[in-house]
């Protein structure tokens, strides 16, 4: 029968630990702590080789982005906070939530950053343009873990109303696969900045997609670009099913090109009946 062993303790926290999390390739450990800091820690050599400090609140939560480049933090004082582990510099600061942020999931593109928070909703962050993209009202008191899918295409959320819910996402799955590859590539702590995963180098999946609009389970069109992004409540909905709210995404471009392609139709028609 296979034992488990203790291998080493890694002391540096002055108060409660509150979650640590591997680095994709095994060779790093962050940590957050009570004590206000998030520490990385080298299992080479078991040292800590990195440590960032909060003086407002402590972390609930952090995790690596799938690279292994950067690290989020779900802050007590109701901030997510993107950090690179290379630099030593903090990267995006979102205020998104008005109650504690509990826990956050890195989408496997590394493009988007969901969060649950202690006032009751779920927030999908858009990292590549910096910004709030969903609120989701679905969970009737705190919400407490929420992770994404090996693929990407799905999430679940648990919280104190003692439910799990099942999302579904419209992510571009095109470039999810390709951006997976490209990561292991830059794996080793040692590598120079490469900061792909929150400023873009190459063009974003969605920059043609200039004004973009949402439909919601009630068929009402809200506009993506007003300072409120969409909330979508599925409390009416039946919680023992799959949620699968997020899988329609219209733009304005396509509208045109739809009503662009039906007009060169109806010419072509008509010049056909004319000859």
């Amino acid at each position: 029968m296979y034992r488990q062993r203790f291998l080493y303790s890694l002391y540096r926290h002055t108060h409660w630990v509150r979650c640590a999390k591997f680095s994709s390739d095994g060779r790093l450990i962050v940590s957050c702590s009570e004590d206000k800091t998030i520490k990385i820690w080298d299992t080479t050599n078991k040292q800590c080789v990195n440590n960032f400090s909060d003086s407002v609140g402590f972390a609930n939560f952090v995790d690596f982005n799938p690279s292994g480049t950067c690290i989020a933090s779900a802050g007590s004082d109701q901030t997510v906070k993107v950090w690179d582990v290379r630099v030593n510099k903090l990267l995006q600061h979102y205020q998104v939530h008005s109650g504690g942020v509990n826990c956050i999931s890195f989408h496997p593109s590394g493009n988007y950053l969901i969060t649950a928070s202690s006032d009751g909703t779920l927030k999908i962050l858009d990292l590549l343009e910096g910004r709030l993209i969903y609120t989701l009202q679905g969970h009737t008191g705190p919400v407490f873990t929420v992770s994404f899918s090996k693929g990407g295409e799905l999430f679940a959320s648990g919280g104190a109303d003692t439910q799990v819910l099942l999302w579904r996402t419209n992510f571009d799955e095109l470039h999810c696969k390709g951006l997976n590859k490209r990561n292991l590539k830059r794996l080793h702590f040692d590598s120079p900045p490469h900061l792909l995963d929150i400023y873009p180098r190459t063009p974003h999946p969605h920059e043609e997609k200039v004004e973009t609009v949402e439909i919601n389970p009630k068929l009402e069109v809200i506009d993506l670009q007003i300072s409120t992004p969409p909330v979508v409540d599925i409390l009416s909905f039946d919680s023992t099913t799959t949620v699968s709210i997020l899988e329609q995404r219209l733009t304005l471009t396509e509208d045109k090109l739809k009503d662009c392609l039906e007009n060169q139709q109806k010419l072509f028609s008509a010049v056909q009946q004319k000859s």
